[in-house]
């Protein structure tokens, strides 16, 4: 699982090998975003910094929960993630069970392929709701990355100084969701209603979904998030199921 990671890692690095990350972030690429998100960018240093168009997210530590009634799961996790056409890759693997898992969005498509022992298969989901919820998962990252918000699949509409709604229209996939900033401009929860919910029996559902930023860094003169929670708001209560502290984010990796 991890050799197939770092292969698709290596395969999206060489895609794009050849743009340099000479352009830098002005006031006039964020002269159409919406207010809070334009005020995020200067809050957070990437004004005259290089344009981004991959990253390495590290995780210093990761938890998933694999159900509500079910008790954490410590977790290394490794993230990639391309902008220019978005593109989202990450290796799990269980610090309490031999299950290692690869989770990727490429090309409009996602697969979660996971094997117990690295040999024997325990998961292969793929299909419309799958590829749909793991674009999702990206759409909560677009501002830890944010050369996303900037790209054409990404369309804005302003709602007031605190929140801005996005749409994120990739293949043949449409989805939308609200960002939330807190008074100083950092980005602090995104919400969406368009995320596939997997209840018993393998039935999809669309339900309330929401990524939270508790707390920031700075490195290198720019805050990112580090703290972060993945929750499904459903009709029995909240069932927080992913739980990290990113270490840093690497910007433009060319290896």
């Amino acid at each position: 699982m991890q050799r197939l990671f770092e292969k698709e890692r290596a395969r999206e690095i060489n895609r794009y090998l050849n743009i340099t990350s000479s352009k830098i972030f002005s006031e006039s690429d964020i002269a159409s975003l919406p207010e809070p998100v334009q005020k995020y960018f200067k809050v957070c240093g990437y004004i005259g910094k290089p344009k981004i168009f991959n990253a390495d997210v590290i995780w210093k530590e990761s938890f998933i929960k694999l159900s509500p009634e079910k008790g954490w799961t410590k977790l290394e996790t490794k993230q990639f993630n391309s902008v220019i056409e978005p593109v989202r890759i990450a290796y799990m693997k269980a610090l309490s069970m031999p299950l290692q898992v690869r989770d990727i969005y490429r090309d409009g498509q996602a697969q979660v392929y996971g094997k117990l022992f690295n040999l024997i298969p325990v998961v292969n989901a793929k299909g419309k709701e799958t590829s749909q919820s793991a674009l999702i998962t990206l759409f909560t990252e677009i501002l830890f990355i944010p050369s996303y918000s900037l790209q054409n699949y990404i369309k804005w509409e302003p709602i007031d100084s605190l929140t801005a709604k996005a749409r994120f229209i990739h293949k043949d996939i449409d989805v939308t969701g609200t960002f939330y900033f807190d008074e100083e401009g950092k980005f602090i929860r995104f919400e969406t209603n368009d995320r596939f919910y997997n209840e018993k029996g393998g039935k999809f559902v669309k339900k309330r979904f929401s990524a939270v930023a508790d707390n920031y860094k700075e490195k290198d003169g720019l805050k990112i998030p580090s703290k972060v929670r993945i929750i499904w708001h459903l009709e029995n209560g909240d069932y927080e199921y992913f739980k990290g502290e990113i270490d840093e984010i690497i910007y433009n990796v060319r290896e």
